[in-house]
């Protein structure tokens, strides 16, 4: 089979910020796929931030992540703010917070997609910066969707960054130099398992899945 027929890209409708579906063909790899988590040794240096998820009106539990500031320090700091809500209001008048925010899309054996804390529908979100950032570097660990756990960003194109990410739940390399690759779950994956079970092949979620607290965990 020709090879351009394997390479077949499908985007998330009604969202105009775009993680590309993998290839038909790839998607049987994924129920074998190895998860390890963390999949990198744990820089000490590094920032560690969480969400404690809701899911419908049960709390889920707690997702820590790992932010590779030694790799992407500018994006890492953006989320990190992001979590702690620090910078206050924001240019679109919502505070710069991913509390109450939510994963508005999530699809099965792919990724969980959330901080949209301006539309929650996949069209908003806001950097720290007051504007959309460059991708950053797609260098070594910020250019590798390394599987179950990755944190990316999500974009609506190169260089357009707000505060759209997704959790990977499934290797995804073809994503890899189209989204930059800022962190890692460290624990909690249970978490976004049962996340992931709440989700659709047009990634509708059947309750909403809710950000009720998140923050930065300072390191002893």
């Amino acid at each position: 089979m020709h090879s351009e027929a394997l390479v077949i890209s499908y985007f998330l409708r009604s969202c105009s910020l775009k993680v590309s579906l993998p290839p038909k063909m790839l998607r049987r790899t994924f129920l074998s796929a190895e998860r390890r988590i963390p999949f990198y040794p744990i820089n000490s240096n590094n920032p560690i931030v969480f969400f404690d998820i809701s899911i419908g009106s049960q709390p889920a539990g707690r997702v820590e992540m790992e932010l590779f500031k030694d790799v992407v320090p500018k994006t890492a700091e953006n989320f990190r703010a992001l979590c702690t809500g620090e910078k206050g209001v924001g240019r679109s008048g919502k505070p710069l917070w991913f509390k109450g925010s939510r994963f508005h899309r999530v699809i099965p054996q792919f990724m969980c997609q959330g901080g949209d804390f301006t539309a929650g529908n996949g069209t908003g979100g806001e950097s720290i910066y007051g504007h959309k950032f460059p991708d950053e570097s797609f260098a070594g660990r910020a250019g590798r969707h390394f599987g179950p756990g990755t944190l990316s960003m999500a974009n609506a194109g190169p260089n357009t960054n707000g505060s759209q990410f997704f959790i990977c739940t499934a290797p995804t390399d073809w994503l890899d130099g189209k989204h930059v690759v800022f962190g890692q779950v460290t624990k909690g994956y249970d978490v976004i398992m049962k996340v992931e079970t709440q989700g659709s092949q047009s990634g509708a979620t059947r309750q909403p899945i809710t950000v009720t607290d998140c923050g930065e965990i300072k390191q002893e």
